[in-house]
């Protein structure tokens, strides 16, 4: 049996263009795909860190965020809360919170009230308490600070210029 002895060619740091054997064309279309999702997930990896989310300008109106909201707008995000309230914070499973600050909210028992601080504070404290109409599935216990959660209201409150 003939053994087939292959070498190896160390090729990185290499410009394609300048070697003299032609590439194939379907490992050039390798190539050209392999770079191609490179390229994708570098820029998904970089929206996800600093790109379009809650902080923009489109989701407070234009206007900065207080140290408080701005606290609160990173807790949704870490927390899980914009899984449910959108990544953009217009709804999804959950109710949108733009526009939600000082809006009336229909109640499941038919009920309304009117989403200020107190309601807002406790419908993230205890979202048992009062449930939104419309809503399937029910907001999860959490485990948030007084602090935290007065974070995440003053957030809100900055939504609502969107509304």
């Amino acid at each position: 049996m003939m053994s087939r002895n292959r070498s190896r060619v160390d090729v990185s740091g290499v410009d394609v263009d300048q070697l003299d054997a032609p590439i194939p064309e379907r490992l050039r279309s390798r190539l050209g795909r392999l770079a191609l999702a490179g390229g994708v997930t570098a820029a998904m990896v970089l929206g996800a860190a600093c790109g379009d989310d809650a902080n923009s300008d489109t989701a407070t109106g234009g206007a900065p965020l207080s140290a408080a909201a701005e606290n609160g707008r990173q807790l949704s995000q870490s927390k899980g809360c914009a899984g449910c309230h959108g990544q953009d914070f217009g709804g999804g499973a959950g109710p949108g919170w733009i526009g939600l600050a000082g809006s009336e909210v229909l109640l499941v028992d038919g009920s309304t009230v009117v989403a200020d601080d107190a309601y807002l504070t406790r419908a993230i404290a205890d979202p048992s308490a009062e449930l939104v109409d419309g809503y399937t599935l029910k907001m999860p216990a959490n485990n948030l600070s007084d602090a935290e959660v007065a974070d995440i209201v003053a957030f809100i409150n900055a939504l609502a210029a969107d509304g």
